[in-house]
């Protein structure tokens, strides 16, 4: 199990050379960067590092939310087709790019250095932990290593504060999804981020069954009638926004779950993207669920 301190500062800069790609041989400071996804721009945010650029600002706003984008962070368009172009123009010192980019990785290095960042660990059990050691490499590139301690300990933070506010949870197993139309939800299992929190609070999860390699499987939702005495925590203003027409189904109604009440709701939250993704859900789901049990 991650804590803040778990590895030693000689494994942390280990961790730099291996999870990252390629890094300088010494930690340089942040300067001109721009993110080409989210997941690099929200955790450049959450060092204290305001990048050049992102894209998709407005639906990041939206389902990310966390840490906001100041107004001089500049659109840079579609995450699958970032403006190349105009990263060029921002005559940027570092670019930080998603996995899912390496294919156009020539291009962006005849624009400014590069680095991949890849903080999901799609496939692994602890994604949590992968989310760490991706974000202490990205931090000692950018001699931001007090902002990534700072960052952890927060997170630290976070679980007591939820454990504290839980100490009366009643146990119930929980169902984690959220809603994709009356009939559909995408739920969250082994390999997501959000399984790795549940753990941490000791909770759970009501699915065990088969996931995508991303920890998630889109379902029916009378597949949730496998565990009679779950609750249900609904992610996503999507989730709030279909929640009548959901519970507006007989197939749903009868789910012993919506008959007591045991539902519960909070505001988007990125499934991916480790230590910012998981500080924000790990408050929003234990304080939604302390108001239900307690």
């Amino acid at each position: 199990m991650w804590r803040a301190n778990e590895l030693s500062r000689r494994a942390f800069l280990a961790a730099s050379a291996c999870v990252c790609g390629p890094a300088l041989s010494q930690p340089r400071p942040a300067g001109r960067i721009v993110a080409l996804d989210w997941v690099s721009g929200q955790s450049l945010l959450a060092l204290g590092i305001v990048p050049l650029a992102m894209p998709e600002l407005e639906r990041y706003a939206r389902l990310v939310v966390e840490p906001a984008a100041p107004a001089s962070v500049r659109e840079l368009g579609l995450r699958s087709e970032p403006n190349l172009e105009f990263v060029d123009q921002l005559a940027p010192d570092l670019i930080v790019l998603p996995p899912q980019l390496e294919p156009v990785r020539a291009q962006i290095d005849r624009i400014a250095p590069a680095m991949v960042f890849d903080p999901n660990g799609f496939g692994e059990t602890d994604p949590l932990s992968h989310g760490a050691r991706a974000l202490q490499a990205l931090a000692a590139r950018l001699d931001a290593v007090q902002a990534y301690e700072d960052l952890a300990r927060r997170l630290e933070m976070r679980f007591r504060e939820a454990a504290q506010r839980l100490r009366d949870y009643d146990g119930r197993p929980l169902y984690l999804a959220t809603i994709i139309d009356g009939r559909r939800m995408l739920v969250f299992g082994r390999g997501s981020l959000f399984q790795t929190v549940l753990d941490r609070l000791g909770i759970e999860n009501a699915w065990t069954g088969m996931t995508s390699r991303f920890g998630h499987v889109t379902l029916t939702v009378d597949r949730l009638s496998q565990r009679p005495e779950a609750r249900l925590l609904c992610i996503g203003d999507s989730s709030r926004a279909s929640i009548a027409t959901l519970l507006a189904s007989p197939v749903v109604a009868s789910l012993p779950f919506v008959g007591a009440g045991r539902i519960a709701l909070i505001p988007d939250v990125l499934f991916y993207g480790g230590l910012p993704s998981a500080i924000r859900f790990v408050e929003l789901a234990s304080a939604a669920l302390a108001q239900r049990v307690g």
